[in-house]
Order: structure tokens, then sequence, then C-alpha cells
């Protein structure tokens, strides 16, 4: 499948030389009068197997909207629908103008994948110069001087990435060929190894009521509702200050490592027991290896109130853990399969939400929302101004949110951010991270 690639930027910002350089043709015309292109070019090339269709666009600058300056706008606008990956090229010797602030809030709103270059480095110094445009919300810019074949390496295998990315997003969606892994973590006699067992089939972990009889950590392949796992059963987790053997102290830092090398956990907890401050202990652990978990409430069983015991399980759950919002938990027992089927659904459920990819134009319409709903009190009489926000990676789910005063942010305020993004975007009960940097003024110093 062939990608589009869109080069966006204001008039004379080196749209057209990039654009020969890339495929490496001289066809767009080049000059140093702005404007010269007035429709777009495409032009195909190949690169690791991946053919990519390569769009020169006419410049697009918000000042004058007069007769062919709205042609050439539309133009562009035509070129970034139907384009899979925008390169949005800005002058690193004029720094931010306000035509690239129209053009970033152009391009946020078409929802594609954005590579933010910054031209004309011809030396280190200019690079250093370039990190200022990280400000623009689509994290480090790459430095590049087209005209003198400078960085367009890097860019390229950039462009590769993202490539490769659009290529084989769709193919995830859909693929059941992804086998996934499950840890359980829990305290000692929670029913970690029955519930293995009931899902493998075989009875191949040792269960009895005493406690600490698995004390290797054990990886398993099994299969529920047509679908591939391993399952990763693990000793149990007691407090630490009840730790003395060396055996026990081994096992205790294998099961945590497990989480690592785990794609979602499962918490057991005993429900004679209770959720008690060993089992908030794991869940900490969990939040900060940045893996998404479920809380599993064992033995159900053999409660016999359970419409009571089920509000306050959940009640108290939720106020230990309230940076979650609402965590997922699910009622089972290990011994007869009851609830397993809900607990697999979770554990795919949360799965692909720790996946989301959620694009810059919904995160920024969101705090445009929470912000202007409930607006951050003013600090010794000076007004905090949130300007945009933007998601760096998944995994744990990481978000940057840019601020003229990041330092001054209250901890309230933050937590208000938080909770709505997680009820925006159905976030619960998974791990998210929210950063705050300050955004720099593009006029600063500026004549």
């Amino acid at each position: 499948m062939t990608k589009t690639i869109a080069i966006i930027g204001r008039p004379n910002v080196g749209k057209s030389t990039l654009f020969n350089r890339l495929i490496e043709k001289r066809i767009a015309i080049v000059a140093d009068e702005p404007g010269v292109t007035r429709d777009f070019i495409i032009e195909g090339y190949e690169d690791k197997g991946i053919n990519f269709n390569l769009i020169d666009t006419a410049g697009i600058y918000e000042s004058n909207k007069k007769k062919l300056s709205k042609v050439l706008k539309e133009t562009s606008k035509s070129a970034i629908e139907r384009s899979d990956i925008l390169i949005f090229l800005l002058d690193v010797r004029e720094g931010i103008t306000s035509d690239d602030l129209y053009l970033s809030k152009l391009l946020r709103k078409s929802g594609k994948e954005i590579i933010l270059v910054a031209n004309k480095c011809e030396t280190p110094k200019q690079d250093n110069e370039a990190l200022e445009l990280h400000s623009l919300g689509y994290g480090d810019p790459i430095p590049i001087s087209a005209e003198h074949n400078r960085g367009i390496s890097d860019l390229k295998s950039e462009i590769y990435k993202f490539g490769k990315k659009v290529e084989f997003d769709f193919q995830e969606e859909v693929s059941d060929s992804f086998v996934k892994k499950i840890s359980i973590l829990g305290r000692p006699n929670s029913g970690k190894s029955t519930l293995t067992n009931f899902f493998i089939q075989e009875r191949r972990q040792l269960v009895g009521e005493e406690s600490g009889l698995t004390r290797d950590v054990i990886s398993l392949n099994f299969k529920w509702l047509n679908k591939d796992y391993i399952i990763i059963d693990t000793p149990g987790l007691r407090k630490k200050s009840k730790i003395d053997d060396k055996i026990e102290k081994k096992s205790t830092k294998n099961s945590l490592k497990s989480v690592e090398n785990s794609d979602v956990s499962i918490l057991m907890v005993d429900a004679l027991l209770g959720f008690d401050k060993q089992d908030l202990n794991i869940a900490n652990f969990i939040e900060d290896k940045g893996k998404p978990f479920i809380i599993a409430i064992n033995k159900w069983d053999l409660i016999k109130n359970k419409k009571s015991k089920k509000i306050e399980i959940i009640e108290k759950i939720n106020n230990s853990l309230s940076q979650f919002r609402e965590v997922k938990v699910v009622f089972i027992s290990s011994n007869t399969g009851k609830g397993l089927d809900e607990l697999i659904m979770k554990v795919n459920e949360v799965f692909d939400v720790s996946k989301l990819s959620i694009s810059t134009n919904n995160l920024n319409s969101f705090l445009e929302g929470v912000t202007s709903s409930h607006a951050h009190p003013n600090i010794n009489g000076r007004a905090l101004r949130f300007k945009y926000i933007t998601q760096v990676r998944n995994s744990p789910l990481t978000f940057i949110i840019f601020s003229n005063r990041p330092n001054a942010i209250l901890d309230s305020y933050k937590r208000y951010i938080s909770n709505n993004l997680r009820k925006e975007f159905g976030l619960d009960g998974i791990p998210i991270i929210i950063m705050y940097r300050k955004s720099e003024n593009p006029y600063h110093n500026k004549n």
C-alpha cells in the first residue's frame, strides 16, 4: 500500500527544495521568490519496501485572504486531506511566525501524523536554535538543510518509521496472532495458582491452604475463546517486614519483575479478607511500572451477602486508588471458573486502551473545553494559561501539557485535568503520565 506525504509550510521555507531532495530529482521549481509553487506536485519514491507519494504544496499564509491566496489555501488543504503523513516545515532562521501558528492550528485539526522539520539548519548552533520549535507541541524537530543535503537521512528514517506505523496500524487492530502476556500477582493463598490451573485445564501448579507453595515464576500457554495467551503465575507477595527467607526474597523479586515482562497484570484479592494495605502496595507497584491491570476478587462463591460485600470492596478500592478514577474490578471464582470470561474480556479491554494513540486535535479540543469550563485560579494576580497538549508515547500513556507557568499549576487542578482526561477518553484504570512544560513566547526578542 502506498503512503502519501505532504510537505506543508508557509511560503519560502524550502518546501520545493526539500521535495526535490527527497525524491532525488529536480522536478519542483525552486526560487528565492515566495509563492512559486501554485498547485501541488506529486511524485513517487520507494524506501525499504514502502512506497510513498510525496506532495509539494503551495505556501499557506493567513494574512492575505484575497484571490490567489484563497486558491492556494484550498489546493494545499486538499493535499492535507489526501495525505497519511504531514511534514510541517519551518525556517529556523525566522523562528515561529504568526503564519506558522496559523498552520499549526490547521494541521492539528487534520488529525494526521505530523513530522516537525526545521529547515535551513546549516550549523550545530542552528540545530540548537531549532529546539525552540518544540513549543509547537509536535515533539523535537528534525534539523535539516534541504539545500545542502544536511540531516536528510535522519528525516528519511523518521518518514520510514511513520510510514511503517501507518502501514501496520490496521494489521495490528485486526490481528489475533499477538499473544498477550498476563501476570498474576497477589498475597499468598489468594488463588493465583488455582486460576492458572483452571485456564490451562491442567493441575500444573501446586495449590493448598498452606501459603507459599508457589516459589517460582511460571509461564504457561493457554487458549481462551479461541485466542492464545501466556499466563505468568507468581509466588505470593507478603510485606517486606515478614520476609526473612532468602528464597522467598528472590521469589518476591522475580514476581515483581514479571510485571515488566507482561502486557497486563491481574491483582488477585481474597474476597474473604478484602482489599488491604498489601494489595494497595502491589497495585501501586504495577502503576509505577506503567502496566494496565485488573483487580480480580477471588473466592466470590464463598461470600454469602454478595450485594453489600461488593459495594464495600469497590468503595474501598476506589478510595484507595483514586488516581485511577475507577479501576476495573471483576468478581470471580478460580475454583469454579465463574467470572473468568469477563476477566479475560477486561484483560483485552485494558490492553487495547493502553495502546491508544489519541490525535493531537482531539486532545486539544479536550484541553480547551476543560480549562474554559473551569479556569485555573490566578496565582499572585497573574493568569495561568494552557497552550496545548500532545501524546508522546503509550504503555504507559504519556502526555505533555504546555503552559506559560507550569510550576505554578495547583496539584488539585492537575487532578482535575487527569480525571477529566480519563473520563473523556475512557482511560479509567489505566496508568497515565501527564507532564507539564513551559511554552515559549514565539515573539519574545523579535522585532
